[in-house]
C-alpha cells in the first residue's frame, strides 16, 4: 500500500513539474463545455470528454458495431486492450469477457455491465449475460478499464462497460435486420421510435437461434423492450424503459485434451442446460440541462427466473432460482468556484435490496425430490461524493470517494436454520490528475481502491455434494470482501474518432482474494495476487474508407506468497494482440 501511494505521489510530481504557474483566469472542468466533434461519455455518472477520463477508456460507436457484423457484443469487447474472452457459445462467440487478469472462470464477472447506467448482473453470482443488448440496438458502448468502485461500488474491480441504447428519433423511424451464419445461426430484429411534441417513445424486439458447433449446444435468445420520454416544460425530463430477455441454452460441458483430439464436437453431458427469464424496469426524473442535469432520481427493478441443470463433480442437480432486486439512486451536481478555481461537485446516495430463492432437486433425466432450499437477502446502502477542480487551464484534479455497506443473511428453508446477519463495508477513494497536452493530447495519473463483496452463491449456496462421509457444501458464510489497491498512468492522443493513440500502465495489488480452496473444499479468502500490465492502442485512417486498428496488452498477473509465488495465474493470458483493417 505504501509503495503504491509513493508511486502515485511520484506521478503527481511529474505533472507538477510539467505544469505552468496557474493563470489568473481558470478554465472550467471538462464536463462544463465541449468542443464540436469531441467524444462524450456517460459511464461515470456524468457527461465528460473521453480524453479527460483518468483511465484507459474506449468508445465503440453504433455504426462501427453494425459494420463489424458481430452477433454478440462480447466478441467486440474481447478485441480491446486489457480485455480477453473465453468459453465459446453455440456459434463460436465468446461467452465471458474478463479484464486485466481478473477472472472467476465464468462463474462471476469483474466487469460491471450497465445498460443506460443500470446494473444488469445477476443476483446469485454477479454474472453478465452479454445478450442483454443485441448489437443492432446500440448507440454506443463505453468502456472504462481499471477500478471503478469509487463510482459504482461492488463488482467493478476490473472496469465498467456502459451500453447506451438509442434515444427516440425526432421523427418516426423504423429499422429491421437479419443475419445468417455458420453453425445454423439465424437472427433478426426490428425497432421503431419517434417523437411528437413533448412525448417520445421506442419499441424493439429481436431473436436469435443457433444449432451450435458442438453436440447438445443449441441456444435460443429472445428479447423485447421499449421506452418513453416526456418533457413537460422548463428543465424537467422524465423517462422510463423496460427490457425482457429470455435465453434457453444447452450446455455441452468441457472436454479433456484427449477428448478434443478424438472429437472436438462431442459433448461432456447430454443433460445440462440453463433457461433464464429476466426483466429490467427503470425510470429517470431529472432537472436541469439534459446533457448535465442538476439532480437525477432513478428508481429501478430487476426480476430473474432461472431453471438449470448442472453436472459438477459427476453429480447432476436441477437448480431453480427466483430473484427480485429493487433500488434507487439520487444524485446531484453543481458547478461552483472554489478559491478562484472552477469546480464541478457531485454527490449521491444509492439504496438497493435483493431477495434470492434458491432450490436444488435430484435429477436423473427427470426432476426428483427437493434436496435443498434457501432464501437469501442482500441490502446495500451507499453514498458517494466527488469534485473535479481546474488547477489551471490545462490541468484538472479529480477527488472522489464512495462508501458501501452491504448487509447479507440467509435462511435454510429445509433445515429451518438461519445464518447470522453480517454487514460487509468498504470505502473506495479515487485521486487523479489529468493534463491536456496541446489540442489533442492528454496525460493522466490515478490512485484508487476497489472491493468485491462475496456473491450470495459463494456465501450461502446449499447445493449438497454427496461423499462417503455425508454431504458437503462449498459455500462459506464467513467470507470477507476481496480488496485491491490500484495505480495507473497513461496518455492518449485523439485527433478524431478515427485517429488516436493510447498508452496505459497499471498495477493492482489484490488481497483477501476469493476463490475455491482445494484444501477446505469451500470458497475462501485464499491469497493475494499482483495484476500489472501495459496497454497500447492505435487507430489510423488510410484514406476515406479504410482505418487501421491495432492494439496489444502485456499483462503479467501473478500469485503472491506460498509455493506458487510469482507464477502466472492459470487461464490468464500473458499477452494479447489484435489488428484489423
Amino acid at each position: 500500500m505504501k509503495r503504491q501511494a509513493l508511486r502515485f505521489v511520484f506521478a503527481v510530481g511529474i505533472f507538477a513539474a510539467a505544469s505552468p504557474v496557474a493563470a489568473e483566469e481558470k478554465a472550467p472542468p471538462d464536463t462544463l463545455r465541449y468542443q464540436v466533434g469531441e467524444v462524450v461519455v456517460t459511464a461515470l455518472r456524468g457527461h465528460e470528454r473521453l480524453s479527460s477520463i483518468p483511465a484507459a477508456s474506449f468508445v465503440l460507436s453504433g455504426r462501427a458495431i453494425r459494420q463489424s457484423g458481430a452477433a454478440r457484443l462480447s466478441d467486440l469487447l474481447q478485441s480491446l486492450p486489457g480485455l480477453y474472452g473465453y468459453q465459446q457459445n453455440a456459434n463460436g462467440d465468446v461467452g465471458v469477457v474478463d479484464p486485466r487478469g481478473f477472472t472467476a472462470s465464468g462463474e462471476s464477472s469483474y466487469l460491471k455491465l450497465l445498460v443506460n447506467g443500470r446494473d444488469v448482473r445477476d443476483v446469485e453470482n454477479g454474472n453478465v449475460d452479454w445478450d442483454w443488448v443485441f448489437p443492432e440496438d446500440v448507440e454506443r458502448v463505453e468502456v472504462v478499464e481499471g477500478a471503478g468502485a469509487w463510482a459504482y461500488g461492488d463488482g467493478a474491480e476490473g472496469g465498467i462497460v456502459n451500453v447506451v441504447r438509442p434515444a427516440p428519433a425526432e421523427r418516426f423511424t423504423s429499422d429491421c435486420g437479419a443475419r445468417f451464419g455458420s453453425f445454423g445461426l439465424r437472427s433478426g430484429g426490428i425497432a421503431m421510435s419517434g417523437q411528437s411534441g413533448a412525448w417520445g417513445g421506442s419499441l424493439r424486439g429481436s431473436a436469435r437461434q443457433v444449432d451450435g458447433w458442438r453436440d447438445h449446444g443449441r441456444e435460443k435468445v429472445y428479447s423485447t423492450g421499449g421506452g418513453g420520454r416526456w418533457k413537460p416544460g422548463g428543465d424537467l425530463h422524465v423517462s422510463a424503459d423496460a427490457a425482457w430477455l429470455d435465453t434457453d441454452r444447452q450446455n455441452p460441458g468441457t472436454l479433456t485434451p484427449d477428448q478434443i483430439r478424438a472429437d472436438r464436437e462431442q459433448s461432456e453431458t447430454r443433460t445440462d442446460f440453463d433457461h433464464a427469464k429476466r426483466l429490467l424496469l427503470g425510470a429517470r426524473l431529472a432537472a436541469g440541462p439534459e446533457e448535465d442535469p442538476r439532480w437525477t432520481l432513478a428508481p429501478y427493478l430487476r426480476g430473474e427466473n432461472l431453471d438449470q441443470v448442472r453436472t459438477i463433480f459427476f453429480q447432476t442437480k436441477f437448480h431453480h432460482t427466483r430473484a427480485l432486486t429493487g433500488g434507487a439512486t439520487l444524485d446531484g451536481r453543481r458547478a461552483v468556484t472554489l478559491g478562484g478555481r472552477a469546480t464541478a461537485l457531485s454527490a449521491g446516495v444509492q439504496a438497493e435490496e435483493s431477495r434470492l430463492t434458491s432450490a436444488y432437486d435430484d435429477f436423473d433425466g427427470t426432476i426428483g425430490p427437493e434436496v435443498a432450499k434457501a432464501v437469501s437477502w442482500r441490502g446495500t446502502l451507499a453514498g458517494y461524493a466527488g469534485a473535479r477542480i481546474a488547477i489551471d487551464p490545462m490541468t484538472t484534479a479529480r477527488l472522489s470517494v464512495r462508501g458501501d455497506a452491504a448487509r447479507v443473511r440467509s435462511e435454510d428453508r429445509l433445515a429451518g436454520t438461519e445464518t447470522v446477519s453480517r454487514t460487509l463495508s468498504s470505502v473506495s477513494p479515487l485521486a487523479a490528475l489529468s493534463r491536456r497536452v496541446g489540442s489533442s493530447g492528454s496525460l493522466y495519473a490515478s490512485f484508487s481502491t476497489a472491493f468485491r463483496v462475496p456473491t450470495l452463491n459463494q456465501l450461502f449456496d446449499r447445493r449438497p455434494f454427496d461423499t462417503q462421509f455425508g454431504p458437503i457444501y462449498i459455500s462459506n458464510s464467513e467470507l470477507s470482501p476481496q480488496r485491491s489497491v490500484s495505480v495507473e498512468i497513461g496518455g492518449r492522443w485523439d485527433r478524431s474518432p478515427r485517429q488516436s493513440v493510447l498508452l496505459a500502465l497499471y498495477s493492482a495489488r489484490v488481497h483477501d482474494e476469493i476463490d475455491f480452496s482445494t484444501a477446505s473444499f469451500t470458497y475462501a479468502n485464499i491469497g493475494r495476487s499482483w495484476h500489472r500490465g501495459v496497454e497500447t492502442a492505435l487507430s489510423q485512417p488510410l484514406g476515406s474508407f479504410l482505418t487501421l486498428e491495432a492494439n496489444g496488452t502485456y499483462s503479467p498477473t501473478t500469485i503472491r506468497g506460498g509455493g506458487d509465488d510469482g507464477n502466472q495465474i492459470n487461464a490468464v493470458p500473458l499477452g494479447t494482440a489484435y489488428g484489423s483493417l
